[in-house]
């Protein structure tokens, strides 16, 4: 179907070169023919053969590349396009290339009778001059557009979609995509099979300007006539029906496919989908949807090991911390989920998770969790311990955005022995920063406190937004969430959470990943179990697990990724980070920075997770060994 929604614009295409060609447009026939004429002189001084060869048999330099007869683009901007610079050895096919950017750069412009006269001159025995002749012509402009057969859609709208006004420059580029936008819009309503004809295409090289016509046939609406699910053997059906936003008799809309491709993606039961999931229906107003799948094994073994060298500041000997996570995200096929955690260090964590989703046939989902937290302080080694539970209800709102209300109760005692942690803050600017030292928990106790045992109820509202692509390694779309918690009993807290992250897509298989993560808690009194902890390798690289934690976090990760697989990438990281200090909740630490290297490797057994990580000011051997050993079941 996506063929065939391509197949005007094809047309449309090919109709405007036969014009072009028409009119005799020099370089342009050369490219597409394969020829390109490279002329070329020889100096009197020069002895032996002609040293500029094209089939680049023998090696010569590039000492200067001139660009005459240009006016609209200036020498700066045409050598960036060219992208063949002086001192490069000379390649006949590198130079093509360059030229055809620099011709495709005129006719985005306007400029279609533009042509190119290259010279490659000798210069010594070794070395040669490239000169770039340019004869820009005239710029063409946008006459008059006319458009026929559209009932669904007023001329306006479809113009408006075009984007190509009068007087403009005209470019078969924007042409191109103005007819993809207006085959878009018939598609969102139900009109997949609508094409557009190119006609009456007149072209007045005396005023300068083109004039064409439009005609529309936008075919019959077309429904959903079946939908199609092939692969599955553990999931139910019913499990993937109700996560697709299609129903068999509604109305075509393109959007609600790609949503639903989306969707079955990054469910996590399937280890790929087919993009190809629309067929032709068995009558011409009917398609079918086919979505054939191969699934993955959702249960999941992961362990974290994390190696911190011997610090001469505070300990004498390396350390070792740990996570163990287990999972199944497809419980007996129905799309259940439970879940295990659990972690060392200086945090200790046991989390134990269920998840009943599509509460009585409904887009909603309920999320039941008991945990344990015991915490140390490696200043003081007061010791602070927490039991809990929650019950949260998450609902799908709209695409792409998922909202949640959680309930909470939390148990949190303090040991007899060693000073208390409570701490007095109020509301604070969450992105203040000073450059004042660190300071964690005094030494000397100047926060000891009379110990507190004590209950917190809370509850907690989020909203989050999720657009990736993939969400393994996505390669573009946005993940956002915000999150806050209000909370009374005997510790009167708020907590607010912003989390954003963004994936910028570069070059091929290139991919520019950006995390900016804050936190901020405030009221009464503070226990050191509601601190916010940074360090490690979900924060800040580089570091000790949660070695560094106050009221306020602020955290920031950039990676750049080569994508090498499905869900495999290497890439490069810069962390940083800071809290603010415990005993002026106001002040934040100075910045911390990690940075170092990384890869995820995918498998037929699992997802292998290696991170590097150096502190700011560290050796190359005092870096933190992130290793993410997973298997999947």
């Amino acid at each position: 179907m996506h063929r065939l929604m391509k197949n005007s614009t094809h047309y449309a295409k090919h109709f405007l070169l036969g014009v072009l060609r028409r009119f005799r447009v020099q370089f342009l026939t050369s490219c597409l023919l394969g020829f390109l004429p490279i002329f070329m002189q020889h100096a009197g001084q020069c002895d032996g053969p002609n040293p500029v060869l094209p089939d680049n048999k023998n090696t010569y330099l590039i000492r200067q590349i001139s660009f005459q007869g240009n006016t609209n683009l200036d020498r700066k901007e045409l050598s960036r396009i060219f992208g063949v610079p002086a001192g490069k050895p000379y390649q006949r096919e590198m130079v093509m290339t360059g030229l055809a950017r620099i011709m495709e750069e005129y006719r985005k412009a306007g400029f279609v009778f533009a042509s190119i006269n290259p010279e490659v001159v000798p210069v010594s025995a070794d070395q040669v001059h490239v000169q770039i002749r340019i004869d820009e012509g005239n710029q063409i402009r946008t006459g008059q557009i006319t458009i026929s057969g559209n009932r669904l859609f007023p001329t306006s709208d479809l113009k408006r979609e075009l984007s190509l006004q009068q007087e403009s420059p005209f470019s078969h580029i924007a042409l191109e995509r103005g007819i993809d936008q207006i085959l878009a819009l018939y598609s969102k309503h139900g009109h997949p099979k609508a094409q557009i004809e190119l006609s009456e295409f007149q072209l007045f090289p005396d005023h300068g300007k083109v004039d064409f016509h439009l005609c529309v046939h936008e075919r019959d609406k077309v429904r959903i006539g079946e939908i199609k699910l092939t692969g599955l053997k553990k999931t139910k059906s019913s499990v993937v029906l109700r996560e697709l936003p299609i129903q068999v008799g509604d109305v075509f809309d393109q959007r609600k496919i790609d949503q639903s491709l989306r969707r079955l993606t990054n469910l996590g039961y399937f280890y790929e989908v087919n993009p190809s999931v629309l067929e032709e229906g068995q009558t011409q107003d009917t398609i079918t949807f086919h979505a054939q799948m191969t699934e993955a094994r959702t249960g999941r073994f992961s362990g974290i090991i994390g190696y911190a060298p011997p610090s001469s500041e505070i300990d004498d000997s390396p350390r070792l911390t740990g996570t163990i996570e287990a999972s199944e995200n497809n419980l007996l096929g129905t799309g259940r989920r439970v879940n295990f955690y659990w972690k060392s260090g200086l945090l200790k964590t046991l989390r134990f998770g269920y998840r009943e989703p599509w509460v009585f046939g409904k887009p909603a989902s309920i999320d039941v969790e008991y945990a344990q937290l015991k915490q140390r302080n490696q200043f003081t080694d007061a010791e602070s311990e927490e039991q809990s539970g929650s019950l949260t209800v998450s609902t799908q709102i709209r695409e792409s955005f998922e909202g949640a209300l959680a309930i909470s109760y939390k148990r949190i005692d303090y040991a007899a022995s060693g000073p208390s942690l409570l701490v007095p803050t109020g509301p604070v600017d969450l992105l203040r920063s000073t450059d004042r030292s660190f300071s964690q928990f005094p030494r000397n106790g100047s926060l000891d406190i009379q110990a507190q045992n004590g209950a917190k109820y809370g509850i907690t509202f989020s909203l989050m937004r999720d657009s990736r692509n993939y969400f393994l390694n996505p390669t573009r779309g946005r993940r956002d969430s915000v999150a806050f918690e209000f909370s009374r009993g005997d510790f009167r807290l708020q907590k607010l959470w912003a989390d954003f992250q963004q994936y910028l897509p570069t070059w091929r298989k290139q991919v520019i990943a950006i995390g900016l993560h804050a936190a901020t808690t405030w009221g009464a009194n503070i226990p050191p179990t509601e601190l916010f902890y940074l360090g490690g390798a979900n924060t800040l690289r580089g570091y000790d697990e949660d070695w560094f934690s106050g009221p306020r976090r602020v955290y920031a990760n950039f990676e750049y990724r080569l994508i090498v697989g499905r869900a495999s990438r290497i890439f490069v990281f810069v962390d940083m980070g800071s809290v603010t200090q415990i005993n002026q909740p106001s002040v934040f630490d100075p910045l911390r920075v990690g940075y170092g290297l990384g890869m995820r490797l995918e498998s037929r057994g699992g997802l292998l997770r290696i991170d590097y990580g150096l502190a700011e000011g560290s050796s190359a051997l005092q870096g933190k060994i992130h290793v993410n050993l997973g298997t999947s079941f």
